[in-house]
């Protein structure tokens, strides 16, 4: 059992989501693609964080995901909310890789963790964008802050 306090005092972004009925398959559990739109949501955050700190233009720089993964470990069921908490690992010369949890409040521990690479994208040339050092200042600050 893990406390939920404990799991996102791990994180320096977290998000509560409430499962939805609709979000079940046939055998009774959140279907395998909501993991991946759960990491989304909670990345997302995590780049609206730092945009709000002004070293990423959104305007200008699009954030895109280049590869994911996803390891299950127990199914999730309806009613319960999960709380995604999401950190950056690694800053690379185009993008960052974030790491992903997940931990259901019913079951008191994580169900599911995952890894995604980011790579910026320059809007006008539709290249990647290097990752300013404002930018790597930002999340470096955000990632220490929280823990």
């Amino acid at each position: 059992m893990v406390d939920r306090e404990a799991f996102i005092a791990n994180f320096p972004i977290t998000v509560d989501i409430n499962v939805q009925w609709g979000e079940m398959d046939a055998f009774g559990h959140v279907n395998n693609v909501v993991y991946l739109r759960y990491f989304e949501t909670a990345r997302i955050a995590y780049l609206r964080q730092v945009a709000a700190r002004g070293v990423l233009d959104l305007g200008r720089l699009v954030p895109v995901l280049a590869e994911t993964q996803c390891r299950y470990l127990r199914p999730v069921r309806f009613p319960d909310t999960v709380v995604i908490g999401c950190t950056v690992t690694e800053v690379h010369e185009h993008g960052v890789t974030q790491d992903y949890e997940i931990f259901s409040t019913e079951q008191s521990k994580v169900v599911c963790t995952g890894i995604a690479r980011i790579v910026l994208l320059d809007k006008q040339s539709q290249r990647k964008a290097l990752v300013a050092p404002e930018l790597h200042d930002e999340i470096k600050l955000l990632e220490a802050k929280e823990k």
